[in-house]
């Protein structure tokens, strides 16, 4: 009820923009042969609450205004047909004008302040590379500007959005370490709505001494890295995409590796539905697979002193617990696994 009472005073004053100023405007100056249409997303908020805004650009011969409200600054999500998309900073009273050659959003220049200027600088100066799809090379252009401006919230922000993390957890982690002054101010973060941040990826990845699970066949499960040459954990919900693919692929690791005496490897549903948990299971086949269930999900303790962000996610432990691949690729993941099995089946 508190909620629907925020939202209701926003819509209130979002509502009352002409006499607030709450109002800000994007204008669209394009070539006269681009006529699409963007899809416009951002989270309209006050220091109360705020609501999730979606809406239309439809630019037809290269002209446009977008108005829209907001109180707090927001970051503006816009996108084409062809999902190319780009983050517009904005702020309310602000007047953005959008320029360029083509409707690739890439090559745009957007003017009104100097965030979205610099922004739309490192786009173009990027964007045969953004155009590419490619997030190896993509995370590869962000580190560069972010190692040459680490003081700079520009710099925070094409991580926060443009930054791949799943494809390269280790590479985020140590950039946004590097960020410094202006570029660590938390509002960044809260901007780009990323729910596991700031904490999770500030935070070195804890070490895994022993933790204990509900277990789908045994009731209660332990987990020791120490007991094996190497631990494997995948962390899944029911909605998780591709979750039938990775049980396969682990089904594969576990007749690959079947002496459960020498290795973990564990599943770990985070829905709070237990009936979310075992359904799937009756069906999976999975043997000498640990099949556990933390019913709080990614706010339960021990979820949170491994730093888990996301499902579906992989974290590899060797014996002493300590964190060697963190992500959803699943190549990567049990090379991972392979490797540290076969140095430590060694000793």
């Amino acid at each position: 009820m508190i909620s629907i009472i925020r939202i209701f005073f926003l819509s209130l004053i979002l509502a009352l923009s002409s006499c607030t100023g709450n109002d800000f405007y994007i204008e669209f100056d394009l070539p006269a042969d681009v006529t699409a249409n963007y899809k416009v997303s951002y989270y309209a908020s006050d220091k109360r609450g705020g609501m999730m805004i979606e809406t239309a650009a439809p630019v037809v011969n290269g002209k446009f205004v977008l108005k829209g409200q907001t109180i707090n600054p927001a970051l503006l999500y816009l996108s084409g047909s062809d999902q190319r998309s780009i983050a517009i900073y904005v702020e309310r009273g602000e007047k953005l004008k959008i320029s360029g050659e083509s409707a690739n959003p890439y090559s745009w220049m957007i003017k009104g302040n100097d965030t979205d200027e610099q922004w739309s600088i490192w786009r173009n100066e990027n964007k045969d590379t953004l155009s590419l799809d490619d997030p190896q090379k993509t995370n590869l252009a962000v580190a560069k500007y972010v190692i040459a401006n680490p003081e700079s919230p520009l710099s925070a922000l094409i991580l926060l959005t443009s930054f791949s993390r799943k494809d390269d957890e280790a590479m985020f982690r140590s950039l946004w370490l590097r960020l410094a002054g202006d570029a660590r101010n938390p509002k960044w973060t809260s901007l780009a709505g990323r729910a596991d941040q700031p904490d999770n990826f500030v935070r070195t990845p804890g070490i895994l001494r022993s933790m204990a699970v509900r277990s789908f066949h045994h009731g209660i499960d332990t987990i020791r890295p120490d007991s094996a040459a190497a631990s494997i954990l995948f962390f899944w919900h029911a909605g998780s995409v591709g979750r039938k693919e990775y049980i396969d692929s682990i089904k594969t690791l576990s007749k690959e590796y079947p002496d459960s005496a020498k290795r973990i490897i564990a599943d770990i549903c985070l829905d709070a539905d237990s009936i979310a948990w075992r359904s799937p299971l009756r069906s999976d086949s999975l043997v000498n697979v640990v099949r556990a269930w933390a019913p709080a999900g990614l706010a339960d303790s021990k979820i949170m002193g491994l730093c888990v962000p996301r499902t579906p996610f992989f974290i590899v432990f060797s014996p002493d617990g300590t964190q060697q691949y963190r992500g959803s690729d699943t190549k990567e993941a049990f090379a991972t696994f392979r490797y540290l099995i076969k140095e430590n089946s060694k000793q």
